[in-house]
């Protein structure tokens, strides 16, 4: 289990990226490709994504998830946002194909108003194109949703049923702990992560979670509101986090932090997170612009 926070591309990438992972004391992280708030697609640059490759290996700092767009819906009957949500979710597959990045993170969209059958069918298929028409390396991972507004993968089921449509090893599953809160997964206390930790090696298997957003939240439980908190602030708490993390069937995943964010609360965050896991926490290192 390895740990890390979102951390930017902007300014002077990839360096101030590679400072600002090191001076929380991430193991791994998670970026964007570009702007997670828009459709355009940022070009790649070799020489910079090729340096952000060459730096994440002097440092250790492994692996990586592009997050894609917030704007992504994969599961639309909506056929210019699906054809757009495609493109950009593609654009992110080849950027972390060239530049030797492990996983590409996204949510799946909303069904809308159409009938969830078709729009199941339809995700499925999506997925399956993508994951087969990216070049060899990263694993495409499908994130669980907080519920609201129709969307899709709000259940543990749900996911595990995409996942068994598509049958590629070129797709896994993130989840995150606020969205599982937020869908009515009780996961406060170790009965209820018990619960959920039954219910991933059911219909998703372990070794297709690749990663863990670790987030607390405010909502109540099963609120289907999307608002992050800081680690073990919230309503999920000390007692869920630490069942959860020191799970051995989850040992093997990169846990992410998406919580509010400073210098000081990525490092509060991710201290807290590897004091619940049982882990030593770990200083900040210098950069390499110090």
């Amino acid at each position: 289990m390895r740990f890390g926070v979102h951390v930017t591309i902007g300014g002077n990438f990839p360096r101030r990226t590679i400072e600002e992972a090191l001076a929380g004391g991430c193991e791994c992280i998670q970026i964007w490709a570009g702007n997670p708030r828009g459709w355009r697609r940022t070009p790649y640059d070799a020489k910079k994504w090729q340096e952000f490759r060459a730096l994440r290996a002097r440092y250790g700092i492994f692996p990586v998830l592009i997050h894609t767009s917030y704007l992504v819906n994969l599961t639309t009957a909506n056929k210019t946002l699906h054809r757009n949500s495609m493109a950009l979710v593609a654009h992110d597959l080849e950027v972390a194909a060239r530049g030797g990045i492990e996983y590409v993170n996204t949510h799946l969209g909303s069904y809308g108003s159409q009938d969830r059958a078709r729009g199941f069918k339809r995700v499925c298929e999506t997925i399956d194109r993508l994951a087969g028409g990216a070049k060899p390396g990263p694993v495409l991972l499908l994130e669980n949703s907080a519920g609201a507004g129709n969307l899709c993968g709000g259940t543990l089921e749900e996911l595990g049923a995409i996942l068994k449509a598509v049958r590629s090893k070129r797709v896994g599953v993130t989840l995150d702990t606020a969205h599982a809160w937020a869908s009515g997964y009780d996961i406060h206390d170790v009965p209820g992560v018990d619960a959920f930790v039954a219910g991933i090696g059911k219909h998703i298997g372990f070794g297709n979670v690749r990663a863990l957003h670790l987030n607390d939240t405010k909502v109540e439980l099963g609120a289907r509101r999307d608002i992050h908190w800081h680690v073990a602030k919230g309503r999920i708490g000390s007692a869920g986090f630490r069942a959860l993390l020191r799970r051995p069937e989850l040992s093997h995943v990169a846990v992410i932090c998406e919580t509010p964010k400073t210098p000081e609360e990525d490092r509060a965050n991710i201290s807290a997170a590897r004091r619940l896991a049982g882990l030593p926490a770990r200083r900040s290192r210098r950069g390499p612009g110090t």
